[in-house]
């Protein structure tokens, strides 16, 4: 070949290698996006706010040129901060602004997030007779501040069992109350606990492993534990409130037959009094007037009503009076103490304010003052009500259940993450779960729970993993717990409560939507899973109050179920073999990862873990030959977990470089290198609102029972 051939063949060549090859940008614009989106999962999935402000500023480093992804990196820098409570905030969001002009987006959010602290910080130097509303501390929510607002009591889970303890609010000192007893293996949780009018004692309940509770009091300095009750036929007991002479507890009691009682419990024998018979209702929340002499709480408006009113019920029982009748929904927040004042949130103006009422001779004087717009919603995933201080500040707790879905591709041989995980469902961020590959792999079907709850307020997602489309399927359930595919690939095998609120497995058409029911008469359906020929149904049933977990097996043309396993202790998170011949689950009795025949017999421990850990999550691999799992390190199923893998044959389990918090729903692509999972996060913060009761006050004499 002479020159100029091997010239015109290098040139063609290089041609074709221009047209062929990514250019520099594109690659630059992939490395920056995939960069963020580790960024990202170290924020929100890990919780490590530092490590992901390294990140982001690794972008702006290295992608100067990528100004979107660099004004984003630039916000997220802010936004982390702020969580840290750091004041370099104002100085992050600032740069969005000045240094990224064109990029509206993160300009408004930037904006947004500095016009609030700027707000926040005015109020500070004007004074503390202003009204404001500032973060306490990130802490768990179940708990409360002493009446002069010196301490805070919560829930310590650091060794496994949530025990009762004080934190000092000013410093942040903490201090266990409970201990459990040297070689004590039993279970246990506190969970809601108050202070009494002095300061000096608290009371809480602690759920037993027994599915028993202790109504307990002991001093802050940890001396005199002693419990007021504990009885099987009381499911729970919700402390309240306190008589203003310290003698009584007022709380909701609630039954083994789930009927709930308005009650007062003796701080000194545990004697009870029932005030009120309020049946399947719950009264919600209960507080006292600074007399003693009325309890405050909300009720549904009737018995076919979630919408609820407020009343005034007398200290006896012998009176009632309904004090906010209104069409909208009202929910009681509290009494504000030495005042008329009633505290209470509503959604009548279209948003969940929170607004005031002054109450003289058992009449509201006047109508509701609004107090602060979107304040939120009062129920288990927003507002968590808890008591007002003697100045009058009002506590409260904003809890945020977070859950989304990922995708990580993995190289099982190595045990290597080849690509960090990347958020896969981007529309209504935080409300999806439950991610299934479709037996073709082309799609990923998940739910996505979205608020107001109730009949079409979730869905079935179905992505199109090859075009990003989605569809949308609203089945008539009021609620499901998760869902798989058929193994036609047609229909959906979903866990749920159906419109008649009767619990089950029911197919879904993944085209139509349309519902039939499969099979009910148990209590608690987990895990759902199909035989590869489609014909039989496996899946989890709990007895709680039996103490009696199964896994069972249905068979489509019998119609017959058959019971594979039973335990004492609860199963988790079964999943059947592609072969459809053999189930994993783990088992909390020994903590082991097992695997059974579907015929039944005996199962083999594949792998016993330490006696912290757990599991969150178990999947087959596509070929059979590896068993993935969630490994809970700490914290509990919402704690940080890690993800590793065993060969079902046995052997020894190895750890892929990934962990985050509530790791869960771990599910294979058929061709075995993708991983879907969702991951679960909670944000519990304590919140005060301060200096926003009107002026006027009414002083009241403490009245003894």
């Amino acid at each position: 070949m002479n020159r100029m051939k091997i010239f015109l063949w290098i040139f063609a060549v290089s041609l074709i290698m221009i047209f062929l090859l990514p250019s520099q940008e594109a690659l630059s614009q992939e490395s920056a996006e995939q960069l963020y989106e580790a960024a990202l999962f170290k924020k929100e999935a890990e919780g490590n706010l530092e490590g992901a402000v390294q990140l982001f500023l690794k972008i702006i480093t290295d992608f100067p040129d990528n100004r979107k992804i660099a004004a984003k990196a630039q916000l997220q820098i802010g936004i982390c901060y702020e969580k840290l409570g750091l004041k370099q905030a104002q100085k992050a969001f600032q740069a969005v602004i000045d240094k990224y002009p064109e990029q509206t987006e993160a300009v408004k959010v930037a904006k947004a997030k500095l016009s609030l602290l700027l707000r926040a910080q005015t109020v500070v130097e004007k004074g503390d007779k202003e009204f404001r509303i500032k973060k306490v501390m990130s802490l768990g929510i179940l708990g409360a501040p002493s009446p002069d607002g010196r301490l805070f009591s919560y829930v310590d889970w650091d060794t496994g069992d949530g025990e009762l303890a004080v934190m000092e609010i000013a410093t942040g000192e903490k201090r266990r109350l409970t201990h459990k007893a040297p070689g004590d293996k039993s279970w246990y949780f506190v969970n809601q606990s108050i202070f009494s009018p002095d300061g000096k004692k608290l009371v809480f309940t602690r759920w037993q492993d027994d599915d028993t509770i202790d109504f307990s009091i002991i001093s802050v300095d940890g001396s005199g534990q002693r419990i007021l009750l504990s009885e099987k036929e009381i499911y729970y007991f919700w402390p309240s409130d306190w008589t203003p002479d310290g003698k009584y507890i007022l709380g909701i009691l609630t039954k083994r037959d789930k009927t709930n009682q308005v009650a007062y419990v003796s701080a000194v024998d545990g004697s009870v009094q029932i005030i009120k018979e309020c049946g399947q209702n719950n009264p919600g929340r209960l507080s006292l007037s600074s007399d003693g002499r009325w309890i405050a709480y909300d009720f549904p408006q009737d018995e076919k009503s979630e919408k609820r009113d407020i009343f005034l019920l007398a200290d006896d029982g012998s009176r009632e009076i309904s004090l906010v009748k209104h069409p909208a929904d009202d929910c009681l927040l509290g009494w504000a103490p030495n005042s008329d004042w009633i505290l209470f949130s509503s959604d009548r103006s279209g948003t969940w304010d929170a607004w005031v009422i002054p109450v003289k001779d058992l009449k509201p004087q006047g109508d509701p003052m609004l107090v602060k717009r979107d304040f939120g919603q009062v129920n288990r995933l927003g507002i968590v009500p808890m008591r007002f201080t003697q100045d009058g500040s009002f506590y409260y707790g904003d809890r945020v259940w977070l859950a989304d879905i990922y995708i990580a591709e993995l190289d099982t041989e190595k045990t290597k993450i080849l690509r960090p995980p990347k958020k896969a469902a981007l529309r209504f961020e935080g409300s999806n779960s439950d991610p299934v590959w479709s037996p073709d792999g082309q799609y990923l079907a998940y739910i996505s729970s979205r608020e107001p709850e109730g009949l079409k307020s979730t869905a079935i997602c179905i992505m199109n993993m090859n075009t990003g489309e989605e569809i949308e399927l609203f089945p008539e359930f009021k609620g499901y717990a998760q869902l798989n595919w058929f193994p036609d690939g047609k229909s959906f095998l979903v866990s749920g409560i159906d419109e008649n609120d009767q619990r089950g497995l029911f197919k879904v058409d993944a085209k139509t939507g349309e519902t039939a029911l499969i099979v009910t008469g148990d209590s608690g359906y987990h895990a759902p899973g199909c035989s590869p020929d489609g014909k039989k149904i496996f899946y989890e049933a709990d007895l709680w109050k039996e103490k009696i977990f199964r896994i069972l097996m249905y068979d489509l043309d019998t119609q017959q179920k058959k019971e594979i396993y039973r335990s004492e202790w609860q199963i988790f998170r079964m999943d059947v073999s592609p072969d459809g011949k053999q189930l994993a689950f783990w088992e909390g009795k020994d903590n082991t990862l097992k695997l059974i025949s579907v015929d039944g017999g005996q199962p083999k421990v594949l792998l016993k873990l330490e006696e912290e850990d757990g599991i969150n999550s178990v999947a087959w691999s596509p070929d059979g030959k590896d068993i993935f799992f969630s490994k809970v390190i700490e914290g509990g199923k919402i704690g940080k977990c890690e993800l590793w893998q065993i060969p079902s044959e046995g052997g020894k389990a190895e750890k892929f470089e990934l962990a985050a918090n509530g790791l869960i729903d771990l599910n294979i692509h058929p061709e075995g290198s993708l991983i879907a999972f969702t991951l679960w996060n909670v944000d519990e913060e304590v919140w005060v609102m301060e200096n926003f009761l009107p002026e006027e006050k009414t002083n009241k004499k403490d009245k003894s029972r």
